[in-house]
């Protein structure tokens, strides 16, 4: 979705920002940085890295008019006229640490670059992005002294370890424009997305894809694993895996007759998903293209073993799906009053 190989930037500015409910302030920058050619390679690996594997995309959105979105203003006015950029990312600044209300909301540096060189969806666009730094690195820095050589620590920015980003890509302007956001942590994802920048998911295939599988895992879980137990739900995730492996489309009610055998099972997933439509405030469409990196990206994330109270764990093949059904058994085992998990195999493999 998205390269960097031409990337450069044009304009960058930086400042420090502080937690407001702490009482402390921020630090606006008087002047634009620029940057030699070694750092701006190292600020790029910073930027860029974190949006590689992103598959989720975004639009600014506001529940009156588009036009009342804060960040969607400053935005337009950076691509309307870049040499502008320095003042609204005064303005970019401000607005954030006005969102830094949480005392749980670290301080930190942020950085407003302007991109040019950015290849999206394989064109090439204009694109403004948004990095907010929150931890620092130890770093052992080694220095000559005569004929000594001085070591001693240093904190700094790993560019390797990006915190908090978000790339406006200069496309769709009237809806939005497309956005992609990448944050480290899960616990304040509030405060990036809905207070500072106030986005909402892009309803493509994407969007689709996830919420689809999300669907499955929930499925599993509430109704699956309590009915039937864990092998059986790590069963059913497999086969909805290979359904979207298997197909190029997805259609939920393919996918339900694909699934299950019986009308109950079959009923009984019709109002699971009428119910997490309603609770997640999202409508399923009747079908949609499946995301291959959305999958594959979901896949990874499923686990997939049963794990026992006797410190015994069995992993399950996602890529072989009837070996758990034909080779696992679950049984009860009177005389010990404990169950038990049979496995047949032809010989161990080391």
């Amino acid at each position: 979705m998205l390269e960097f190989y031409n990337t450069t930037i044009e304009t960058l500015s930086i400042h420090r920002v502080g937690n407001k409910h702490q009482e402390e302030s921020y630090m606006a920058s008087v002047i634009p940085t620029v940057a030699t050619d070694e750092l701006a390679a190292l600020l790029l690996d910073y930027f860029c890295l974190p949006f590689l594997k992103a598959t989720e995309t975004y639009h600014f959105i506001h529940e009156i008019d588009i036009k009342y979105n804060v960040m969607k203003g400053l935005a337009s006015k950076i691509f309307e006229d870049t040499t502008q950029s320095h003042q609204i990312s005064i303005d970019i600044l401000k607005h954030l640490f006005v969102q830094s209300e949480n005392p749980q909301i670290k301080s930190g540096d942020l950085f407003v670059a302007f991109l040019k060189g950015v290849f999206y969806m394989g064109e090439e666009v204009e694109a403004l992005g948004i990095f907010k730094s929150e931890n620092k690195d130890t770093f052992i820095r080694l220095t000559e002294n005569g004929n000594r050589i001085m070591a001693d620590e240093t904190h700094g920015i790993n560019p390797k370890k990006a915190d908090k980003s978000c790339l406006i890509i200069n496309r769709e302007e009237s809806d939005g424009y497309r956005i992609i956001i990448f944050d480290s942590s899960k616990n304040d994802t509030e405060y990036w997305n809905q207070n500072f920048l106030n986005v909402d998911y892009i309803k493509d295939h994407n969007y689709e894809t996830k919420n689809c599988i999300n669907l499955c895992k929930d499925f599993s879980e509430e109704i699956i694993k309590e009915k039937a137990g864990k092998k059986e739900q790590i069963n059913f995730l497999n086969r909805s895996i290979k359904y979207f492996e298997e197909n190029e489309t997805a259609a939920l009610n393919d996918f339900k007759e694909a699934l299950f055998a019986d009308d109950e099972t079959k009923a009984t997933f019709d109002t699971y998903k009428k119910r997490y439509e309603r609770l997640n405030d999202i409508e399923f469409s009747d079908s949609f293209d499946i995301s291959v990196p959305v999958l594959k990206k979901q896949k990874r994330a499923i686990k997939n073993f049963i794990k026992l109270d006797t410190n015994i764990q069995i992993k399950m093949d996602f890529k072989n799906a009837e070996s758990n059904e034909n080779f696992i058994e679950k049984g009860y085992d009177d005389e010990k009053s404990m169950y038990f998990y049979k496995v047949f195999f032809n010989k161990e493999i080391d």
